[in-house]
């Protein structure tokens, strides 16, 4: 049985940013569910209503953008079906078709079921985008242990590669899945797939936890009437996906995936990484990062990625590994990133830098000395005394974007000699 641990996860408001964002705090006053909740709704509903076709450009290819967040919560003050159903609301308001045809509240657990859902909305055999929501995920987890195939064929499905079923009686043959899923579970039954070979084999760091919880106390006969937002933000949720649907190829502009690679990517590692029971549940993280942050710009209508968009993915990356440490008994967070994190402040604070006390202020459990050792052991970073008037001085940190490209080139270079 899991029994709560680690500190509850704090979600960043670097989340909300963009019209998503936007429409979760609209929706709030509305709902006793957690915004996060009602974000990665949304997020995964806009992942499956855009269809197959959009991606994030990578060096191995593209990247697909559909996203499988489960809710993690306690019942009844979890208020996990709240927050999922306000933005359902919204989703089939403006989607009406694409809700009735293409979203089941059903996620089969056998590789059978699974396979004759997609098959029974494929077109020649291309699957047609699902929405899978997923309110009883407890019992899929139980059931989905019993069966061999069901694991495998969710691999394929999040990957996108084509699913095949044969038997005497069957012979299915699902091209191009495009599957988004919204599941709810109980923190114990979550902490449950520890001991099962899909959290090792890779079916469950593909699904992405997050904690929610009763956000506040609505009157049961005074309550706002939301049906006119509900309204209002479905034709905007249908403005983001008709746009998106025209899209193929979203794109990291060079000066974006540097700051990536030095900041993003340093952050998400340190979290993820040299810790092995963490790293089971966490192995898609860079992945997901990606993903998200292509679902931000496509949200927006654009089709390059921009800074904002990684920061709001690594808040919900960020939020994600907390709910991991948070519910799951036997991992424990190392607390590795908080170098990454540190300096991705200091480069965040742009040429005007950030000083010692803005730093201790924001990374209150980290001693000034261990903050010292870790500005004094990156390159990046040039350090000043500021004057002051009385008391001991304050320490300005300022990152250095030149060692960075300087950096870069020598990779480079040093790529060149080996090739």
């Amino acid at each position: 049985m899991s029994c709560l641990t680690n500190e509850m996860p704090v979600a960043n408001p670097d989340m909300f940013q963009g019209p998503l964002g936007k429409m979760v705090e609209e929706l709030d006053k509305y709902t006793e569910g957690s915004m996060v909740g009602v974000l990665v709704t949304f997020l995964s509903g806009f992942s499956a209503a855009v269809g197959s076709l959009p991606g994030v450009g990578t060096g191995k290819g593209s990247m697909p953008l559909s996203f499988w967040p489960v809710l993690v919560g306690p019942t009844g003050v979890g208020r996990k079906g709240t927050a999922t159903g306000i933005a359902m609301k919204v989703i089939e308001s403006g989607l009406e078709s694409f809700f009735q045809n293409n979203v089941s509240y059903n996620l089969p657990a056998t590789g059978l079921g699974f396979a004759n859902e997609l098959a029974e909305r494929a077109i020649r055999g291309v699957s047609s985008p699902m929405l899978f929501i997923s309110e009883e995920m407890d019992e899929f987890i139980a059931n989905a242990k019993r069966d061999t195939k069901i694991g495998g064929y969710l691999r394929k499905a999040w990957d996108g590669s084509t699913i095949g079923h044969r038997t005497s009686q069957v012979d299915l043959q699902i091209h191009k899945p495009h599957v988004a899923i919204v599941g709810h579970v109980q923190p114990k039954n979550w902490g449950a797939i520890s001991g099962s070979r899909d959290a090792t084999g890779g079916t469950y760091n593909r699904f992405f936890p997050v904690w929610v919880l009763q956000s506040k106390k609505l009157p049961v006969f005074a309550s706002a009437n939301p049906d006119k937002v509900i309204e209002r933000l479905g034709h905007r949720f249908r403005s983001m996906v008709n746009f998106a649907q025209e899209v193929t190829d979203l794109n990291v502009p060079m000066a974006v995936a540097k700051i990536f690679e030095t900041r993003h990517r340093e952050i998400c590692d340190a979290m993820t990484t040299g810790n092995e029971q963490l790293g089971q549940y966490t192995e898609r993280a860079m992945a997901y990062m990606i993903r998200l942050a292509g679902l931000y710009a496509l949200a927006d209508k654009r089709t390059e990625l921009t800074v904002g968009d990684f920061d709001a993915a690594l808040a919900l990356i960020t939020y994600m590994v907390e709910t991991v440490t948070y519910t799951l008994p036997e991992v424990e967070a190392s607390g590795n990133e908080i170098p990454a994190r540190i300096l991705a402040f200091i480069q965040g604070a742009g040429p005007e830098g950030v000083t010692s006390t803005e730093v201790a202020r924001k990374f209150q459990r980290v001693r000034a000395a261990e903050v010292r050792a870790i500005t004094d052991a990156s390159e990046f970073v040039t350090t000043s005394k500021l004057r002051s008037e009385g008391g001991r001085p304050a320490t300005l940190f300022t990152w250095i974007e030149e060692a960075v490209e300087e950096s870069a080139v020598a990779v480079e270079l040093d790529q060149l000699v080996a090739a």
